[in-house]
């Protein structure tokens, strides 16, 4: 019975445990959706021509204020929105964003991109169906002159999908008037109706390095970029609100990962806690049928029987005789 009660404690132990890991399980791929979906919520559609590029002397900075954006509020300032003509045309937000030159100070760019006193200038900006480039120009930065992030982004129809889908092209750092490091992005796409956000975006490899630099040859690897809460959407952008995002997580991060083996190695010692409880109630159904008195009262009426009936062999009579081991003895 001892051995009983602790099998069933190791299975409440178990089911504990296994609703815990569950529970743990990260919930990155709540802002993942279906294509199925994201075709429902807009049905624009892409017919091969490109529009023509606006007048970029018209473009402005708009910062606006108290706007319910989701899915990913993360302050009090606004997203970033570039419009055209009065239209929203990019959306942009970042909680952080550092930049560094090797041996150099790092470079704090939030408070001059968002917020009330935001002093970046977007006029070199530009939209079109299949293309946007948000351009922040920043000025004169300590001994970095003109410096300027180029962010250009750029869709592609797949019929897997049957959707079009955006994606980061490169980032380019500009300073003195020439282009100093480039960027590639591949990780970085989204369905063109959605926006696209990520907790950390940078070259760093503390932080899975999604910015690659195009080249060996160039200055980038001297650069460190990091973008902290990154979101942006360049396309389909609906009352200066972000659409719903697809994020960077993987589905198969460590803690996922270490998640599935746990629940694993639960489910296996569930699995012989169980086989285990049902052993020990067959064979406590057949003890207790050894032990009932019926069957003791019948095994005595047979040996009675037995002892009773006379044995012949070779014309002499012999009786047999029975002990607790049902042992014979002929005499």
């Amino acid at each position: 019975m001892d051995r009983k009660a602790a099998l069933r404690l190791l299975l409440l132990l178990a089911c504990a445990g296994l609703g815990r890991s569950e529970e743990k399980s990260p919930g990155n791929s709540s802002h993942e959706f279906s294509d199925q979906n994201s075709l429902q919520t807009n049905g624009q559609r892409y017919h091969g021509h490109v529009k023509p590029k606006f007048n970029v002397n018209q473009v402005s900075i708009a910062q606006w204020e108290g706007a319910a954006w989701r899915p990913f509020p993360h302050g009090p300032s606004s997203p970033l929105n570039v419009t055209i003509n009065g239209t929203p045309c990019i959306l942009f937000w970042a909680k952080r964003i550092w930049i560094r030159l090797q041996n150099h100070t790092q470079l704090d760019l939030t408070e001059r991109t968002f917020g009330a006193h935001a002093t970046v200038d977007v006029g070199d900006s530009n939209c079109s169906e299949d293309s946007a480039v948000l351009s922040l120009k920043f000025g004169d930065i300590g001994n970095l002159k003109g410096l300027v992030i180029r962010l250009l982004l750029t869709t592609s129809y797949y019929q897997l999908s049957v959707q079009s889908w955006f994606s980061l092209q490169r980032l380019q750092l500009l300073y003195n008037h020439s282009v100093q490091a480039t960027f590639t992005a591949p990780g970085i796409r989204a369905p063109a109706t959605s926006s696209f956000h990520c907790q950390h975006l940078s070259s760093l490899h503390r932080h899975d390095a999604l910015l690659v630099p195009s080249s060996e040859n160039d200055l980038s690897h001297l650069w460190e970029v990091t973008f902290i809460d990154f979101q942006i959407q360049g396309f389909n952008v609906q009352e200066g609100h972000f659409a719903y995002a697809r994020d960077c997580a993987s589905f198969f991060s460590p803690a996922i990962l270490m998640g599935l083996v746990m629940s694993l190695v639960l489910l296996l010692v569930l699995a012989y806690a169980l086989h285990m409880l049902i052993h020990l109630k067959s064979l406590d159904r057949h003890y207790e049928c050894k032990a009932s008195p019926a069957y003791f009262a019948q095994m005595k009426d047979s040996d009675m029987g037995d002892e009773k009936e006379p044995l012949r062999s070779s014309g002499s009579e012999s009786y047999e005789l029975r002990n607790q081991q049902f042992g014979k003895i002929y005499i």
